[in-house]
């Protein structure tokens, strides 16, 4: 386990694109105290730092730009290193985690199981109104239409093995969109508390 020694809580956020993963991870980390660590913001960054200079960050930016997952080892390798560098954190919040289910295998034998795994569940249409919307915002490179389609074909494409096998795990929780607005649906504090 590649955890630091004092971290007794890790949860993970896994919702589609536009969902809200990026909101509720850090009102959960602040609510209980947690480091939240996002892994798009991990990769844009990278991206922003990289792109012009490195050849492999320049080809992770036009996958993503075209509504693909950045390679799997790469958001495995950004993740393990927030890990060490956050030696006295006593838990995380992984926001955007995992993608697919290969994530979650590879996830969990090099970092960690998680504790808990929250699943922001929304409809397409929902996804697709708040991406364009962010879109119009923020301008990030993986908002474009082509890239929003892809993005949500691949979710729906992914997300049935990794609530399957989180659900045979007995630690995911669904939380619809429409209740998000309340920060801790019924049984979330004591999911949180118990589990994680």
């Amino acid at each position: 386990c590649l955890l630091p020694p004092r971290c007794s809580h890790l949860l993970c956020l896994a919702g589609g694109p536009g969902s809200g993963k990026g909101t509720q991870s850090a009102k959960i980390a602040a609510h209980f105290g947690l480091i939240c660590i996002s892994v798009g913001e991990i990769l844009r960054s990278q991206m922003l730092h990289h792109a012009t200079s490195d050849q492999k960050w320049e080809l992770i930016a036009q996958i993503i730009a075209n509504g693909e997952l950045a390679p799997p080892e790469t958001t495995i390798e950004q993740l393990k290193q927030q890990f060490l560098k956050q030696q006295d954190a006593r838990g995380f919040v992984v926001d955007g985690f995992p993608r697919e289910i290969g994530q979650a295998f590879t996830f969990e034998e090099q970092i960690g199981s998680p504790d808990l795994v929250v699943f922001l569940a929304c409809s397409s249409q929902r996804f697709r109104q708040r991406l364009e919307k962010r879109a119009l915002e923020q301008g990030r490179l993986d908002d474009n239409p082509h890239a929003i389609e892809r993005r949500v074909d691949t979710f729906k494409q992914n997300v049935p093995l990794i609530v399957k096998y989180y659900q045979e795990k007995g630690v995911i929780i669904r939380v619809s969109s429409v209740v998000q607005a309340q920060l801790y649906p019924d049984g979330m504090d004591k999911a949180g508390e118990g589990g994680c």
